[in-house]
């Protein structure tokens, strides 16, 4: 396999035999709202995909002012995500539905992404076309040392809002394997 000249561009697959395009949108949500991704679903069909890669979620569940300040329910989103993968595959062979991540600086609605993750696992676990992707590498373990037993890799910023410059290789690291897997799907079908 040849590496990308840039590293980490097109995910570094071979631009002879694989594209890959990105859409993404800060703060957007699965649901509802000014920043829902849905409205950006038309740019993603105009690549006419082979293999779409789907993380959304986490904004979901920040406190919604359409529900008394009260973040989205897991079933709920998991259904907005759901109908989501619907649309697309429509328009793609192959989907791969990222687990959400819980970052530090929303510590306190981790078990609600968890309840969330469980529910699409379960959604998509028979699936042939959908393939629920779950990241491995200390996203889920907390910094610590040798002493607390806990994952020595800081994968998260200061403000635990985004991805260290460590995390985002890890992501990186992370989503290329589920797109090769994605390949292997689409091959295989």
């Amino acid at each position: 396999m040849k590496q990308h000249s840039e590293g980490y561009g097109n995910l570094g697959f071979d631009g002879d035999t694989v594209s890959v395009f990105t859409v993404g949108v800060g703060g957007a949500t699965v649901g509802p709202g000014p920043k829902c991704i849905s409205s950006y679903l038309s740019r993603v069909i105009q690549c006419r995909p082979h293999i779409v890669y789907v993380h959304i979620g986490e904004n979901d569940f920040r406190p919604n002012p359409n529900h008394g300040n009260h973040p989205n329910h897991p079933s709920v989103v998991a259904s907005h995500i759901r109908h989501l993968v619907n649309q697309l595959l429509s328009h793609a062979s192959v989907v791969i539905v990222s687990q959400l991540l819980s970052f530090p600086a929303a510590a306190e609605h981790k078990g609600l992404i968890v309840q969330c993750n469980n529910c699409l696992k379960a959604a998509h676990q028979n699936s042939d076309t959908v393939l629920y992707w779950r990241h491995r590498g200390g996203f889920w373990n907390p910094p610590g040392n040798l002493l607390t037993h806990g994952c020595r890799r800081n994968l998260f910023d200061g403000m635990g809002v985004h991805l260290s410059e460590e995390g985002q290789k890890a992501y990186w690291r992370s989503v290329r394997v589920a797109v090769e897997k994605g390949r292997q799907k689409l091959n295989s079908g």
